[in-house]
């Protein structure tokens, strides 16, 4: 079968915009293992829409990015005694858009954390699923929606389903986000409770953007 100039360029533009992506998230969750901030801060868009969405609400715009991101422990070397955070990705879903000016993907993140929170256990599982749309700005890739669901947040010497059924009050009062988040997030894995479809929806192939493909709507 014969395809046309553009059209081939169009494929090769979407494959360097997944791996371009891709990257990104990579890049994303390596800086937040060592704290650094700033360089996460970067990677995301310079948008209206940008937005991040964790189980306890929805943070908008480059500035609600930077609020979450001031939120994190470990923003020195005192800080960061005792803390690790590593998330790993696995099971990547992309989709780059015909029009290669979005991108979507979805993967699980395994996770392990050392904290030191009063009554909890300071080291803990935590895996999540990630959602997140990508925007291209004046030719560079950048992180325009993120969303986060929770699967597993438990102490290391406990079973995973022995746990509480997740709200926005077992967070705590330490976060600041604009508003509440969708019920999309709010689910984690307890004995009885079926892990929901579409949670989030999994990458098919689009055209363009539009709110029935972007995450965090």
């Amino acid at each position: 079968m014969e395809i046309s100039e553009f059209e081939l360029e169009r494929i090769l533009d979407q494959k360097i915009a997944a791996r371009t992506c891709q990257n990104l998230i990579g890049r994303y969750l390596n800086y937040q293992t060592s704290c650094r901030t700033e360089d996460m801060l970067a990677l995301w868009a310079d948008d209206p829409d940008t937005r991040i969405e964790l189980p306890w609400g929805v943070y908008d715009g480059k500035a609600g990015v930077a609020r979450y991101l001031a939120e994190l422990p470990g923003h020195d070397d005192e800080a960061r005694k005792g803390y690790l955070r590593v998330q790993a990705l696995s099971t990547p879903v992309f989709e780059v858009a015909k029009d290669c000016q979005t991108a979507r993907g979805a993967w699980f993140s395994q996770g392990v954390a050392t904290e030191e929170k009063e009554g909890q256990s300071p080291c803990r599982w935590r895996w999540v699923k990630l959602g997140v749309d990508f925007i291209c700005q004046d030719g560079t890739w950048k992180i325009w929606h993120m969303v986060t669901h929770t699967l597993i947040d438990t102490a290391y010497d406990k079973a995973w389903y022995d746990q509480p059924k997740l709200t926005i009050d077992a967070f705590g009062p330490d976060h600041s986000p604009d508003r509440k988040p969708t019920w999309r997030t709010l689910w984690n894995m307890t004995e009885g409770n079926p892990y929901p479809t579409g949670h989030p929806a999994v990458p098919r192939p689009y055209d363009n953007f539009d709110l029935e493909v972007g995450y965090g709507y």
